[in-house]
């Protein structure tokens, strides 16, 4: 790999782990920390006081100590084929469905909240 002055190996590992959270390059097929398929994230999603992971079956939220970069160990999983009446909330910017009959709320940053209208498509 060229290295020079305009570039930044920074830029290059641009590809978050959703399991660990370490950067990978682009076009990694798995994370070179903990060894996570890449391929099967639809969706990555960092936000304040979560991430969020789309994989072809689940919603996943990994929680972060209160607003900070470090993760509690908390994961809640949520099957896509079980979540129902997905909404978003306003005027505040939430993700907002009901799950195994409870209603589950996301407060997300603007751009994640795109990402999430238009994954479902709404």
């Amino acid at each position: 790999m060229d290295f020079d002055k305009e570039n930044n190996l920074s830029e290059i590992f641009i590809l978050i782990c959703p399991n660990c959270g370490v950067g990978n390059l682009e076009n990694s097929d798995y994370c070179i920390f903990c060894d996570k398929n890449l391929k099967e994230t639809i969706l990555f999603l960092e936000d304040d006081s979560f991430d969020l992971e789309i994989t072809e079956e689940f919603l996943i939220e990994y929680r972060k100590k209160f607003w900070g970069k470090e993760r509690t160990g908390k994961v809640n999983k949520y099957k896509l084929s079980e979540i129902e009446n997905i909404h978003i909330g306003s005027p505040v910017s939430r993700f907002i469905f009901e799950y195994k009959g409870k209603r589950i709320v996301f407060p997300l940053k603007e751009e994640n909240l795109e990402k999430i209208k238009k994954y479902f498509h709404i």
